[in-house]
């Protein structure tokens, strides 16, 4: 963790050598917000050995003291840059937004909405077999951070009672329970047997890696899987695994182990898999500009920023 006394002297080096590099991988729209948001503060532009750079890419950081990720993930900086240089992220209006998808897509999948629609195309009337009502509201959270606080709030709207796993098993406000992963492998299923939805809002670690095991899954029965977080938290097998046996009913990834989705995955072939091509949290230029206005302003009262990243988690 940057010590106290550390983010002193980078509040002076930001006086001295007031100097910003926007690495080559920002997107080239976002490009002029940044410029404008740099030259408001008294940050110069700089092409190398700028105090601060914005980028997700390590080879991109030379020089600096502080670095800025313009996206929620930290996985190919927080093991590459020295233990001396502050990283801070960008989340801004993410959670919110993914907690909408991860509803949007829960709730079209209780009703049913892919076979109306396609009733609906081909002209057929048909309520012999309507939405079944709820019977069971029980709802699993994997990853109790920003993420996924955001989408057991958006859940509990709507009647399910969330239960969070996380590594600590710390309470949290935003769920009727939290239990620690080490309890998730053993019977019954974490939530109950009541467990309707399992949400994945995991980073990419190496302790979350294939966190998602067949053991953890043989706990559930028939459960709609969605993953918000990354792809590596359930291999491609064991997934095709619990959606054979009956174990997950349908799962609705917007993250997948490989991205892109190669033509060839077997995912893309099934009707009990609904795949979207990343989107649902989708940084927006407002949402970095927004915290390194955050940052900015706390380095230069001395403060820890809220956005500093955990590095020895991964996020």
């Amino acid at each position: 963790m940057t010590s106290e006394l550390t983010i002193h002297d980078l509040a002076g080096v930001l006086r001295t050598r007031p100097t910003v590099h926007l690495g080559d991988d920002v997107v080239p729209g976002w490009r002029g917000a940044l410029a404008t948001w740099a030259l408001a503060h008294g940050l110069e532009i700089a092409e190398r050995d700028a105090t601060l750079a914005i980028t997700a890419r390590p080879d991109r950081t030379a020089g600096a003291a502080w670095v800025h990720s313009p996206y929620a993930g930290i996985e190919h900086l927080a093991s590459a840059l020295p233990d001396d240089v502050l990283l801070t992220r960008t989340t801004g209006t993410m959670p919110q937004r993914i907690a909408e998808y991860v509803l949007a897509w829960v709730l079209a999948e209780r009703w049913q909405t892919a076979r109306y629609l396609a009733d609906s195309a081909s002209g057929t009337w048909d309520p012999a077999d309507p939405p079944a009502p709820p019977g069971r509201n029980g709802a699993v959270v994997i990853g109790t951070g920003t993420m996924g606080q955001a989408i057991a709030r958006a859940l509990a709207a709507t009647g399910h009672r969330v239960t969070g796993l996380s590594r600590s098993g710390r309470p949290d406000d935003a769920f009727d329970d939290v239990l620690p992963f080490a309890q998730a492998h053993d019977a019954p299923a974490p939530g109950g047997s009541g467990t309707d939805v399992v949400v994945l809002a995991l980073p990419h670690t190496a302790q979350t890696a294939g966190l998602i095991t067949p053991q953890l899954l043989r706990a559930f029965d028939g459960v709609h899987l969605v993953n918000i977080g990354r792809g590596s938290a359930i291999r491609t097998d064991t997934l095709l695994h619990a959606l054979d046996t009956g174990r997950v009913r349908h799962a609705t990834l917007d993250v997948t182990e490989q991205e892109p989705l190669g033509p060839s995955s077997p995912l893309w072939r099934r009707p009990d898999v609904t795949i979207t091509p990343h989107i649902s949290g989708r940084t927006l230029p407002s949402d970095v500009v927004a915290a390194l206005d955050e940052a900015l302003t706390q380095i230069r009262a001395g403060v820890r920023p809220a956005s500093a990243a955990a590095r020895d988690r991964g996020y």
